[in-house]
């Protein structure tokens, strides 16, 4: 025997709490599912708090929605209209594929290996999560698409016929300027050259990392040196001519020698722009514990300086243009989807482990498969939003500062009062003080930039950026947020 509990989602739904009345603690909510409001029970009274988990970590009294997800029972809701500004509209759509063949040691973005035979699962749920997401925002006219992953690519060539309609059909694409989808130069052929070109993507983002054999099988990369030239001869050969590299430097064994090999193989490709990282060693990745196991030794921090002023002086010497910390371009190719980001602009997430802005609001979908497609495949799909957070006031503006500082072109002063209200010239006065004498700022009367010279440091300079603008406050916490969220910040 069970009984339910039903809360409001902002999304049209309640969320419906199962309680099995044969447990030995009355009151246990063991599942989760949703259903229409015109279709449920009267909410429950809003007085209804979070309870404390007893001693055996359950929760023995009708649950919120934060709390239920806290307790991994549920998913929180989208912020309602009334909560989301205006102005600006949406600016970009990202939608994530979480299918690899292998997993890439460095990576530690969501993806899931050897699991192709589930895409027609995924791209059901997609296209559901499209209709609650459009239904809830409304039709998003995006001036910007990007598909990640992953590996976009490694879908059939119907099943990425298919994912790209299902894109396509939820937007308004009349003040669309850039389409980008990833891809790993073994995974791109004339086929799926064909089916991106149909669908109106004009840009495409191959991850080459290296033109080194020995450093691809450093970082476990599938593809060999020569896929990256075939496979930007597919693109071109259907018309698609934006293509950008992504290169990474500081693999264990590479070298000056090597680097400039690499950088010169893809300058020679005349991409449009290069993405160029140094490699990190991020916490629960493969590589990062065959570091710890000594298997690995990660490169002399003067050698990765070295490689970052090689980086910058060569593409400089071939008419690329750092625009951000890590990104080149040809003149007007800069890659206008994550400026969205780094301009604090609005966007929506789909699918796995994506997130979405609007408003000050971030929130981020369950990075599990499983649980994505279980949430939405079902008679009353639910939006499987895992994390959800609110930066208000000083740690909402402290965040774009920091942001707009990562771009080449800086801060202005005028245009970030006029959007903010804040006067971050004499707001930001200590940390152009500190820095501007080492030569790691530009300081004009109008605006604040990071030099060259700052870029190996800027993770420092930006971390007090940030804590300038928590010093109202002392916190960059935003105000009143909901209990059992996920922060990306502590008091």
């Amino acid at each position: 025997m069970s009984s339910v509990a039903r809360f409001p989602s902002a999304n049209g739904y309640y969320i419906v709490m199962e309680k099995d009345a044969t447990t030995p603690a009355p009151g246990v909510y063991t599942g989760y599912t949703a259903e229409p409001r015109h279709l449920a029970a009267p909410a429950p009274p809003a007085s209804t708090i979070c309870p404390v988990p007893d001693s055996a970590g359950r929760r023995t009294h009708a649950l919120p929605l934060v709390c239920a997800a806290a307790a991994g029972k549920a998913f929180f809701p989208l912020p309602e209209p009334r909560q989301l500004d205006i102005f600006p509209r949406l600016a970009g759509i990202y939608v994530h594929v979480p299918f690899c063949s292998t997993k890439c040691h460095y990576c530690d973005f969501y993806s899931v290996a050897d699991q192709l035979h589930r895409s027609g699962a995924y791209l059901e749920a997609l296209d559901r999560e499209f209709d609650l997401q459009t239904e809830h925002f409304g039709v998003p006219e995006p001036e910007t698409i990007f598909i990640g992953g992953g590996t976009p690519t490694l879908l059939t060539p119907s099943h990425l016929a298919r994912l790209l309609e299902i894109v396509r059909r939820h937007l308004n694409t009349t003040r669309l300027v850039e389409f980008t989808v990833e891809a790993n130069p073994n995974t791109f052929d004339a086929q799926r050259a064909t089916v991106l070109k149909q669908a109106g993507v004009n840009r495409i983002s191959f991850g080459a990392q290296s033109f080194i054999p020995e450093e691809l099988v450093a970082l476990q990369r599938e593809h060999s040196p020569e896929d990256v030239p075939r496979a930007v001869d597919f693109a071109r050969a259907v018309g698609i001519t934006r293509i950008n590299l992504d290169l990474i430097f500081g693999i264990p064994g590479q070298s000056l020698a090597s680097l400039e090999t690499s950088l010169r193989r893809a300058v020679a490709l005349n991409p449009e722009h290069l993405s160029c990282y140094n490699l990190i060693y991020e916490p629960n990745t493969p590589l990062a514990a065959r570091r710890t196991r000594g298997e690995i030794t990660p490169l002399d921090e003067a050698l990765e300086l070295a490689m970052f002023r090689q980086v910058q002086t060569m593409l400089t010497q071939h008419g690329f243009t750092r625009y951000e910390i890590s990104n080149y371009a040809r003149a007007g190719a800069e890659c206008q989807h994550n400026l969205h980001y780094w301009r604090g602009a609005f966007y929506l997430g789909f699918g796995p482990s994506a997130a979405g802005h609007h408003s000050g609001w971030r929130w981020k979908n369950s990075a599990s498969l499983n649980r994505y497609t279980q949430a939405l495949i079902r008679s009353v799909p639910c939006l499987p939003i895992a994390s959800r957070e609110r930066l208000t006031g000083w740690a909402r503006w402290g965040e774009l500062a920091m942001l707009r500082l990562r771009l080449s072109s800086g801060l202005q002063y005028g245009p970030f009062q006029r959007q903010t209200g804040v006067d971050t010239r004499a707001r930001l006065a200590g940390v152009r003080r500190k820095y501007e004498g080492l030569g790691l700022l530009n300081a004009t009367p109008d605006a604040l930039a990071l030099t060259d010279a700052a870029v190996p440091v800027s993770d420092t300079i930006l971390a007090d950026v940030l804590a300038a603008f928590g010093a109202k406050d002392g916190s960059l916490c935003p105000a009143g947020a909901l209990q059992g969220e996920s922060l990306t910040c502590r008091p």
